[in-house]
Protein backbone atom coordinates (compact mmCIF):
# COMPACT_ATOMS: atom_id res chain seq x y z
CA UNK A 1 0.00 0.00 0.00
CA UNK A 2 2.86 2.40 0.83
CA UNK A 3 4.43 1.74 -2.56
CA UNK A 4 1.14 2.46 -4.32
CA UNK A 5 0.63 5.67 -2.34
CA UNK A 6 4.22 6.77 -2.94
CA UNK A 7 3.87 6.03 -6.66
CA UNK A 8 0.64 8.07 -6.77
CA UNK A 9 2.22 11.02 -4.93
CA UNK A 10 5.28 11.01 -7.19
CA UNK A 11 3.08 10.82 -10.29
CA UNK A 12 0.91 13.67 -8.99
CA UNK A 13 3.98 15.81 -8.28
CA UNK A 14 5.34 15.06 -11.75
CA UNK A 15 2.02 16.01 -13.36
CA UNK A 16 1.75 19.18 -11.31
CA UNK A 17 5.29 20.25 -12.05
CA UNK A 18 4.75 19.48 -15.74
CA UNK A 19 1.59 21.58 -15.74
CA UNK A 20 3.57 24.42 -14.18
CA UNK A 21 5.99 24.61 -17.12
CA UNK A 22 5.95 27.75 -19.20
CA UNK A 23 5.38 27.63 -22.93
CA UNK A 24 8.58 28.28 -24.88
CA UNK A 25 9.26 30.38 -27.95
CA UNK A 26 12.46 29.58 -29.89
CA UNK A 27 13.55 27.52 -26.88
CA UNK A 28 13.07 30.44 -24.46
CA UNK A 29 10.46 29.96 -21.71
CA UNK A 30 7.82 32.70 -21.86
CA UNK A 31 8.47 34.07 -18.40
CA UNK A 32 10.12 36.98 -16.65
CA UNK A 33 10.18 40.60 -17.69
CA UNK A 34 9.74 41.70 -21.28
CA UNK A 35 13.19 43.30 -21.12
CA UNK A 36 14.91 40.05 -20.13
CA UNK A 37 12.88 37.99 -22.61
CA UNK A 38 13.67 40.41 -25.46
CA UNK A 39 17.36 40.34 -24.58
CA UNK A 40 17.30 36.57 -25.00
CA UNK A 41 15.71 37.05 -28.44
CA UNK A 42 18.40 39.60 -29.32
CA UNK A 43 21.01 37.04 -28.29
CA UNK A 44 19.42 34.74 -30.90
CA UNK A 45 19.84 37.36 -33.63
CA UNK A 46 16.65 39.42 -33.42
CA UNK A 47 16.84 43.19 -33.86
CA UNK A 48 14.90 45.67 -31.73
CA UNK A 49 12.38 47.74 -33.73
CA UNK A 50 10.54 49.68 -31.06
CA UNK A 51 8.01 49.76 -28.27
CA UNK A 52 4.32 50.65 -28.31
CA UNK A 53 2.82 50.51 -24.83
CA UNK A 54 3.18 46.98 -23.48
CA UNK A 55 4.41 45.54 -26.79
CA UNK A 56 8.05 45.36 -27.82
CA UNK A 57 8.68 44.64 -31.52
CA UNK A 58 11.68 42.84 -32.94
CA UNK A 59 12.62 41.60 -36.39
CA UNK A 60 14.38 38.39 -37.31
CA UNK A 61 14.16 34.90 -38.68
CA UNK A 62 11.53 32.52 -37.37
CA UNK A 63 11.26 28.97 -38.68
CA UNK A 64 13.00 29.81 -41.94
CA UNK A 65 11.30 33.11 -42.76
CA UNK A 66 11.72 36.75 -41.82
CA UNK A 67 9.10 37.90 -39.34
CA UNK A 68 8.21 40.63 -36.91
CA UNK A 69 7.90 39.46 -33.32
CA UNK A 70 5.66 41.19 -30.80
CA UNK A 71 6.45 40.52 -27.13
CA UNK A 72 3.49 41.49 -24.94
CA UNK A 73 3.88 42.11 -21.24
CA UNK A 74 1.70 43.04 -18.33
CA UNK A 75 0.93 46.70 -17.66
CA UNK A 76 3.92 46.87 -15.34
CA UNK A 77 6.17 44.90 -17.71
CA UNK A 78 6.83 42.40 -14.94
CA UNK A 79 5.68 39.39 -16.94
CA UNK A 80 5.76 38.50 -20.60
CA UNK A 81 2.68 36.40 -21.36
CA UNK A 82 2.20 36.58 -25.13
CA UNK A 83 4.54 36.34 -28.12
CA UNK A 84 3.18 37.07 -31.59
CA UNK A 85 4.82 36.24 -34.90
CA UNK A 86 3.76 38.39 -37.86
CA UNK A 87 4.79 37.38 -41.36
CA UNK A 88 4.87 39.87 -44.23
CA UNK A 89 1.55 41.09 -45.54
CA UNK A 90 0.25 39.96 -48.90
CA UNK A 91 -2.60 40.88 -51.20
CA UNK A 92 -2.58 37.37 -52.68
CA UNK A 93 -4.91 34.84 -51.05
CA UNK A 94 -2.93 31.85 -52.36
CA UNK A 95 0.28 33.21 -50.78
CA UNK A 96 -1.49 33.52 -47.42
CA UNK A 97 -3.00 30.02 -47.61
CA UNK A 98 0.30 28.45 -48.70
CA UNK A 99 2.11 30.10 -45.76
CA UNK A 100 -0.67 29.04 -43.36
CA UNK A 101 -0.63 25.44 -44.67
CA UNK A 102 3.17 25.31 -44.41
CA UNK A 103 3.15 26.26 -40.72
CA UNK A 104 0.09 24.16 -39.91
CA UNK A 105 1.94 21.12 -41.27
CA UNK A 106 5.05 21.96 -39.19
CA UNK A 107 3.10 22.50 -35.96
CA UNK A 108 0.99 19.38 -36.54
CA UNK A 109 4.19 17.40 -37.09
CA UNK A 110 5.57 18.62 -33.76
CA UNK A 111 2.43 18.86 -31.57
CA UNK A 112 -0.12 16.58 -33.26
CA UNK A 113 -3.49 17.55 -34.67
CA UNK A 114 -4.82 20.93 -33.52
CA UNK A 115 -7.64 20.85 -30.98
CA UNK A 116 -9.52 23.33 -33.16
CA UNK A 117 -9.21 24.09 -36.86
CA UNK A 118 -11.46 26.38 -38.91
CA UNK A 119 -10.66 27.06 -42.54
CA UNK A 120 -13.42 28.93 -44.34
CA UNK A 121 -13.44 31.77 -46.83
CA UNK A 122 -17.04 32.51 -47.83
CA UNK A 123 -16.11 34.16 -51.14
CA UNK A 124 -18.60 33.20 -53.85
CA UNK A 125 -15.88 32.85 -56.47
CA UNK A 126 -12.30 31.70 -56.65
CA UNK A 127 -11.03 35.12 -57.73
CA UNK A 128 -8.30 36.58 -55.56
CA UNK A 129 -10.17 39.90 -55.26
CA UNK A 130 -13.27 38.20 -53.87
CA UNK A 131 -11.29 36.16 -51.35
CA UNK A 132 -9.28 39.17 -50.19
CA UNK A 133 -12.50 41.23 -49.95
CA UNK A 134 -13.96 38.64 -47.55
CA UNK A 135 -10.76 38.74 -45.49
CA UNK A 136 -10.98 42.53 -45.36
CA UNK A 137 -14.64 42.27 -44.26
CA UNK A 138 -13.67 39.99 -41.36
CA UNK A 139 -15.75 37.03 -42.53
CA UNK A 140 -12.81 34.68 -43.14
CA UNK A 141 -12.13 32.04 -40.47
CA UNK A 142 -8.69 30.51 -40.94
CA UNK A 143 -7.33 29.39 -37.57
CA UNK A 144 -5.77 26.35 -35.92
CA UNK A 145 -5.18 25.99 -32.18
CA UNK A 146 -2.83 23.70 -30.28
CA UNK A 147 -3.23 23.41 -26.52
CA UNK A 148 -0.04 22.39 -24.74
CA UNK A 149 0.78 21.91 -21.06
CA UNK A 150 2.33 25.41 -20.79
CA UNK A 151 -0.19 27.30 -22.92
CA UNK A 152 -1.67 27.62 -26.37
CA UNK A 153 -0.35 28.22 -29.88
CA UNK A 154 -2.70 29.83 -32.41
CA UNK A 155 -2.02 29.99 -36.15
CA UNK A 156 -4.28 32.22 -38.25
CA UNK A 157 -4.77 34.29 -41.37
CA UNK A 158 -5.79 37.80 -40.35
CA UNK A 159 -6.55 41.00 -42.19
CA UNK A 160 -3.86 43.63 -41.94
CA UNK A 161 -4.08 47.41 -41.96
CA UNK A 162 -3.50 47.63 -45.72
CA UNK A 163 -6.40 47.68 -48.18
CA UNK A 164 -7.28 44.07 -49.09
CA UNK A 165 -4.13 42.72 -47.46
CA UNK A 166 -3.66 39.95 -44.94
CA UNK A 167 -0.94 38.19 -43.02
CA UNK A 168 -0.28 34.90 -41.29
CA UNK A 169 0.06 35.28 -37.53
CA UNK A 170 1.23 32.80 -34.88
CA UNK A 171 0.52 33.52 -31.22
CA UNK A 172 2.11 31.84 -28.21
CA UNK A 173 0.11 32.40 -25.00
CA UNK A 174 1.73 31.25 -21.76
CA UNK A 175 -1.08 29.98 -19.52
CA UNK A 176 0.55 30.84 -16.17
CA UNK A 177 1.41 34.43 -17.02
CA UNK A 178 -1.88 34.96 -18.88
CA UNK A 179 -3.76 33.98 -15.71
CA UNK A 180 -1.60 36.34 -13.66
CA UNK A 181 -2.29 39.18 -16.11
CA UNK A 182 -6.04 38.45 -16.02
CA UNK A 183 -5.92 38.51 -12.22
CA UNK A 184 -4.18 41.91 -12.30
CA UNK A 185 -7.02 43.25 -14.44
CA UNK A 186 -9.64 41.73 -12.14
CA UNK A 187 -7.90 43.29 -9.14
CA UNK A 188 -8.33 46.69 -10.77
CA UNK A 189 -12.10 46.43 -10.98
Amino acid sequence: MKKLLLSFVLSFIAICSFAQDHLSFKGIPIEGTTTVFCQKLKDKGFTYIGRDGNVISLKGEFAGRQATIGVCGSDTGDNVYLVLVFFDTSDEWNTLVNTYDHYKKLYTSKYGEPILSQEKNPAISDYNTDKMFELHQGTVKYMSLWSLPGGDIRLSIDKSSGHFEGRVTIGYVDSQNKKAEEQNVLDDI
